[in-house]
C-alpha cells in the first residue's frame, strides 16, 4: 500500500492571529450595525380609551408632552402629543357624534376632519394615493388620517421637517388599539331618546283620539236612550201639549 505525501500547508501563527483579529473586527462592526438598526417599541395608554404603541430606532429621542380630552362641535376627542428628535407629533382620536358605522374610503374622512377643525378645509390632499389612509398637508405639518374602527377616526399631524425615513418608520410601526364600548363624556345629544319620543307621542295621540271617539259614541247612545225613555213616559195629552 502506498501513501501519498501531502504538501505542508500550515499557516504561520502571525498570519493566523491577523486573520482572527480581522474576522473578529468585522463581526463586531456587523453586530453593532444590527443593534443600531433594531427599533425600540414604546407603549402609552390614552386614558381608558385606547393604547398607543410605536417603534423607532434607539437613537431617536422620544419626549412625551400632553394627554387630554376635549369636546368639539361635532363630537369628542382624546389627544396626545410628543417630540421625536425635537419634531412634534400630534395624535387625535376622534369620536364623532354621528359615527361612520362602517369602513370609509380615505376621501370620505374629510368631512369628519373638517367637523373637528374647520381649518382642515384648507388642507391639500394626495388623492392619487389609493392606500387605506388619507394623506395631506396643512400648513407646516403632514396630515395622516385613518379609521382604527368604524366608530372613530384617527388624525396624525407631524412636523414637516421630520425626515422621511423617521416618518415612514413611525407610521409603519404605529398601532392604535381602541377600547370598544368606552367613549369620553361629551356634548353629543342622546339620539336614542329623540328617536323614540316621536313614536311614543304618536301612540299616545292615537290612544287619546280613540278614547275621545268612544266617549262621544257612549254619550250619543246615552242621549238616544234618554230620549226614547222620555217619549215612552209621556201620555198622548202631554205629547199634544208639548207640541
Amino acid at each position: 500500500m502506498k501513501f501519498k505525501k501531502l504538501e505542508n500547508r500550515s499557516v504561520p501563527l502571525g498570519k493566523m492571529l491577523l486573520f482572527c483579529c480581522i474576522a473578529l473586527g468585522l463581526m463586531t462592526i456587523f453586530s453593532a450595525a444590527v443593534a443600531q438598526e433594531k427599533d425600540v417599541c414604546t407603549g402609552a395608554e390614552m386614558g381608558s380609551y385606547a393604547k398607543l404603541v410605536f417603534c423607532l430606532p434607539s437613537q431617536v429621542a422620544v419626549e412625551p408632552e400632553t394627554m387630554a380630552e376635549a369636546n368639539y362641535t361635532g363630537g369628542r376627542e382624546v389627544a396626545a402629543s410628543m417630540l421625536l428628535d425635537g419634531n412634534r407629533v400630534e395624535l387625535h382620536l376622534l369620536y364623532p357624534c354621528l359615527a361612520p358605522q362602517k369602513e370609509l374610503k380615505p376621501a370620505e374622512l374629510k368631512p369628519y376632519l373638517e367637523a373637528f377643525d374647520p381649518i382642515m378645509a384648507q388642507a391639500t390632499y394626495n388623492d392619487s394615493d389609493l392606500g387605506p389612509a388619507l394623506l395631506g398637508q396643512i400648513g407646516n405639518r403632514n396630515l395622516i388620517a385613518y379609521q382604527p374602527n368604524n366608530l372613530t377616526v384617527a388624525l396624525v399631524l407631524m412636523d414637516i421637517n421630520m425626515s422621511a425615513k423617521m416618518m415612514a418608520t413611525f407610521l409603519g410601526n404605529l398601532s392604535l388599539a381602541v377600547n370598544e364600548g368606552v367613549t369620553p363624556p361629551g356634548n353629543c345629544p342622546d339620539t336614542t331618546e329623540t328617536a323614540v319620543a316621536p313614536a311614543d307621542a304618536e301612540v299616545q295621540n292615537t290612544a287619546t283620539s280613540q278614547a275621545t271617539e268612544v266617549a262621544s259614541a257612549q254619550a250619543e247612545v246615552q242621549n238616544t236612550a234618554s230620549s226614547q225613555v222620555t217619549e215612552k213616559e209621556l201620555t198622548p195629552a202631554e205629547k199634544m201639549k208639548a207640541n
